[in-house]
């Protein structure tokens, strides 16, 4: 359920303070083009650290962010759904080289001794990673993991909104096929960082050779250093969030105010993504050399973070792209706006593209 491969479906992207959905479809020349496009703000009563608490209010809200969307129309109940970072688990497995038909109790017996909680309490899947082919090498699985009773719920929500849940996966999956052009060719010789800035915590993503890796939750979020914008100049939080977009980390707007609040949170994220980076180069010795950043996510959206992050890490730095393998079609939203739709995307993508791999 967490690689399998369906037909065509809108992608659904279910947050703590958020849900939005994407449907693509071909135009009459074959190329991918938006169907429709839905967002609608949760409040905080719904979810709880990545756990639903009211299941009814989640179907409702489900219901009306397909039914009035903002673009267009959508006409499939088909979807391919995320799931909560916080409480999934993503890794890269090695295993030995053996016939296909035992690689799959293979790579049960070794999950078994990386996550916390029994295997019979979980719903998990692999995936094989393609990679240059050594003599004697072991062989490279992507295993995810997630509890019984997230998927449950999560799938249980999208069922009683009268919409079939094809396929759920990890949400570093998505957010990754979005911004990453998509190619079944032979993998870069660098790694990429994807920082996935969102309302309530940050993600780092590390992709490299065909694969994600692995992944990093953080607890840093927009909404929080809204709070704090909020708090400290005595404003709104709507008027806080749009002096954080406008103003961002430059000096001459409000007097550096802004800026000044924003470098804490900054500074935080800085250490963490060092840390990171570290921990990819010591950890993964096979793996190349995280060579480029990509950013993501409502909370990237304020002026000059790229520049900063991209100075005090001496690394490229840049906004994602989440309309990159949808092009030549024109996007629906500016990128400001569209940043916010990286796993819906993504979610859409995957079976628009006709794969649920994420070659990259």
């Amino acid at each position: 359920m967490l690689f399998s491969n369906q037909q065509i479906s809108l992608g659904l992207d279910i947050s703590d303070r958020s849900i939005k959905a994407v449907q693509l479809k071909r135009n009459i020349k074959g190329k991918l083009e938006l169907q429709a496009l839905s967002q609608l703000d949760l409040p905080p009563t719904i979810f709880e650290e990545g756990e639903i608490k009211d299941s009814d209010g989640l179907t409702q809200f489900i219901i009306k962010l397909i039914t009035k969307p903002q673009i267009g129309s959508f006409n499939t109940s088909y979807v391919t759904a995320c799931l909560p970072e916080t409480k999934t688990f993503i890794k890269v497995i090695d295993i030995p080289p053996m016939p296909e038909k035992e690689i799959h109790n293979a790579v049960k017996w070794e999950a078994e001794h990386h996550i916390p909680i029994p295997i019979e309490d979980t719903y998990w899947d692999w995936q094989k990673i393609d990679t240059p082919a050594k003599n004697n090498a072991r062989l490279p699985v992507l295993l995810a993991v997630v509890p019984k009773n997230i998927v449950d719920t999560y799938t249980a929500a999208i069922n009683n909104a009268k919409l079939t849940p094809l396929a759920l996966e990890v949400e570093a999956v998505p957010i990754a096929r979005s911004l990453l052009p998509y190619s079944n060719s032979n993998p870069k010789n660098t790694a990429t960082m994807i920082i996935d800035m969102g309302a309530t915590r940050t993600s780092l993503i590390v992709v490299d050779l065909n694969s994600i890796q692995f992944t990093v939750s953080l607890p840093i979020s927009g909404r929080r250093v809204t709070e704090t914008i909020a708090r400290s100049l005595k404003l709104s939080e709507e008027q806080a969030e749009k002096a954080k977009i406008i103003c961002g980390l430059d000096p001459k707007k409000s007097h550096g105010a802004i800026g000044e609040i924003l470098h804490q949170t900054i500074d935080d994220l800085i250490n963490r993504i060092r840390e990171s980076i570290i921990f990819y180069r010591e950890h993964f010795p096979e793996g190349n050399k995280i060579g480029e950043i990509l950013l993501c996510g409502g909370g990237s959206n304020f002026k000059l973070i790229d520049k900063h992050l991209s100075s005090s890490l001496e690394l490229p730095v840049k906004k994602g792209d989440p309309w990159l393998n949808l092009k030549p079609s024109p996007p629906p939203l500016k990128n400001n706006e569209l940043i916010s739709y990286t796993t819906a995307l993504g979610l859409a993508l995957r079976t628009s593209l006709n794969s649920s791999d994420y070659s990259l």
